[in-house]
């Protein structure tokens, strides 16, 4: 009985994990969290707590990220235009273009108010 109620917590904390992500999948890729896959002339299916839902274009804020253009960065997805400090290269940060991470330089005054 015991063994059941393990299994069962495991799959449990799977499924809460991966709607944790932040990513939803369309046509076999990876979209981030925002990202619009199709727009209609009412509607946009957005991507949202893992899940593509359809909602109207009065509803999404301006300026949304389009799917396709997205970076994977270390197995996460990164929106396109996202910047990315990673805490083991801090002189660095890596912005997600046109899906490729680039390497933008920071200034010595910058790094020294972090």
């Amino acid at each position: 009985m015991t063994r059941m109620w393990g299994s069962l917590a495991v799959v449990v904390l799977g499924l809460v994990v991966d709607n944790a992500l932040g990513f939803c999948t369309f046509k076999r890729d990876k979209v981030c969290e925002g990202a619009v896959t199709i727009e209609t002339k009412l509607l946009l299916q957005v991507c949202e707590n893992g899940k593509l839902k359809f909602r109207k274009r009065g509803k999404v804020k301006p300026g949304y990220p389009k799917a396709g253009k997205e970076c994977l960065w270390y197995g996460e997805v990164v929106c396109d235009g996202a910047t990315v400090r990673d805490l083991n290269r801090w002189w660095f940060q890596s912005k997600c273009a046109d899906k490729r991470m680039r390497v933008v330089g920071r200034s010595w005054l910058e790094v020294d108010k972090d």
